[in-house]
């Protein structure tokens, strides 16, 4: 609709008829993943493709005057501009909540905050991402899990539940999968008295992960005690702005007086 073409089908389960697109994501498979085909992220394997599709393209092709990124530019004169909105590469479905508040996606579990009420919620999957969606509102966000049989826990999703059991934190998954400074705080701090840790969790709700990771990092380091009100203090420091220094040389210079000019007061 947007570039004017009209589409040309195939039948269903018919890859024959259409041999040339077919064939072209082979070429790309072979020629970009067949040197190699192991990465650390996804994000790795992109700029790998990247890389190669730019080789690709500058590579000649049989039975034609120009390399592709030639004929790209000749016919980008004749193209429509590109949509306005941003495309997003994503699948949306619906999934069940458990009395956990998990849900269920690929054979792996993701939390989601036990304050949503709703049996029934919407998963946009992206790539290496899954957001947790009410109407439009993104009410959790997970790093998608490779593998069956992973859990995706995020402590502040079970902020109430542990208002209501403070024993839980000690011994669950939840507390394993958190950051290593934060589990470390709760055992030596709070294992013995966990109600003391709640008003932590309501703070860790409130901040961005990597604050208060950062907060965590800086009370180890100056050996304070990471109270709730030492952990919010940190959270809300400010830094003071730099003045510029100025040269000072220590002394003053002062120029020797004319005392002709006192003695002409003087007579007059």
């Amino acid at each position: 609709m947007h570039f004017g073409f009209q589409p040309s089908v195939c039948n269903p389960a018919s890859p024959n008829e259409k041999g040339t697109d077919e064939e072209s994501v082979g070429y790309v498979r072979r020629a970009t993943f067949g040197e190699r085909s192991s990465f650390a992220s996804i994000s790795e394997a992109t700029e790998w493709l990247k890389m190669r599709l730019v080789e690709i393209n500058d590579h000649p092709v049989y039975c034609r005057s120009n390399v592709p990124v030639q004929g790209l530019d000749q016919e980008q004169a004749l193209m429509h501009p590109l949509p306005t909105l941003e495309y997003e590469n994503y699948e949306l479905k619906r999934a069940t909540i458990s009395w956990y508040s998990l849900v269920k996606h690929d054979g792996n579990y993701y939390s989601i905050p036990d304050t949503y009420r709703p049996r029934y919620i919407t998963l946009k999957i992206l790539v290496d991402q899954i957001d947790f969606l009410d109407g439009n509102a993104v009410i959790a966000s997970h790093r998608r899990i490779t593998g069956k049989q992973k859990y995706s826990l995020d402590i502040t999703h079970y902020i109430k539940t542990f208002h209501r059991k403070p024993g839980a934190p000690a011994n669950s998954k939840i507390l394993a999968q958190s950051d290593e400074l934060i589990q470390n705080m709760f055992n030596y701090y709070y294992r013995d008295d966990p109600k003391k840790f709640l008003p932590i969790l309501d703070l860790m709700r409130e901040t961005l992960p990597d604050a208060f990771s950062s907060t965590l990092a800086i009370l180890n380091k100056q050996n304070i005690d990471p109270t709730c009100d030492s952990i919010r203090f940190f959270l809300h420091q400010t830094d003071v702005p730099m003045v510029e220094p100025f040269a000072f040389k220590g002394y003053f210079e002062v120029s020797e007086p004319d005392l002709a000019v006192f003695d002409h007061f003087m007579e007059g």
